[in-house]
């Protein structure tokens, strides 16, 4: 298992490092371990953040109290399937996770006992290794004239809604997260494997296996989403969900 860890605090890195290779001992596990302790330490890292299966990330670094969130940023749109946690003395900060959409998977306060401490990493190395199976998921590589579109599971892609900027597409996948493409919906379904998406109406297309409730108004979806329907989008998903029964 591939590890980056952002902590500009040298207590800190050893704390972190001992612990994960402590972990990493009784579960019979081989990890490598990169430790940035700067942003700009961390760019030598960018060509590889698609690499690591989990980042551990401190929120005040460079003085910035909130460039961990940034950082975070960044490494879900290279990868949005990748595992985060934020490592810090900011508990209170834990709210802005949800603005800033990183989905992270923990928030381990520094301050807490040596054995909560494991607990968390434990938890989130046990995550890790249960959920990572992305190398035998059925990807989905999109494109559109050119241009890189996005790569990701099909079974992370919720729903695909047209913009009202000419060509361009906002993807809704897993964990509340969006991502805006150049692109045509027609494009999506020419280049999408058959069975996985329908519309729902005119501007959206919806991932069949994500939707959890149809009515007459609208098509329900997982993590909350909802999008209205058009008479021949519910009989074409009503179709689609028969198929897949």
């Amino acid at each position: 298992m591939r590890i980056l860890v952002l902590e500009d605090k040298t207590d800190q890195q050893a704390r972190i490092e001992k612990t994960l290779f402590a972990i990493a001992k009784d579960r019979n596990l081989k990890l490598h371990i990169d430790i940035a302790e700067t942003y700009r330490e961390l760019e030598t890292f960018t060509n590889y953040l698609d690499l690591y299966e989990l980042y551990l990330l401190d929120l005040e670094v460079d003085d910035d109290p909130k460039l961990g969130f940034t950082v975070a940023q960044e490494i879900r749109k290279r990868d949005p399937f990748t595992s985060i946690a934020f490592v810090t003395t900011h508990s209170e900060a834990l709210p802005l996770a949800f603005e800033y959409q990183v989905s992270a998977l923990d928030f381990i306060s520094k301050d807490k006992p040596e054995g909560e401490y494991r607990q968390h990493l434990e938890r989130c190395i046990d995550y890790v290794t249960q959920h990572d199976t992305r190398e035998n998921l059925q990807v989905f590589s999109y494109r559109y004239e050119g241009r890189k579109g996005f790569s990701m599971p099909y079974h992370d892609i919720i729903a695909i809604e047209t913009k009202p900027d000419s060509h361009r597409l906002k993807v809704y996948y897993v964990n509340h997260s969006t991502k805006t493409v150049y692109g045509t919906l027609k494009s999506i379904q020419e280049q999408a494997e058959r069975d996985y998406f329908a519309y729902a109406n005119r501007t959206v297309l919806v991932n069949i296996n994500a939707i959890t409730g149809l009515n007459s108004q609208q098509v329900d979806l997982i993590e909350g989403l909802s999008f209205s329907v058009s008479r021949m989008g519910k009989r074409e998903l009503e179709k689609c969900r028969k198929n897949k029964d």
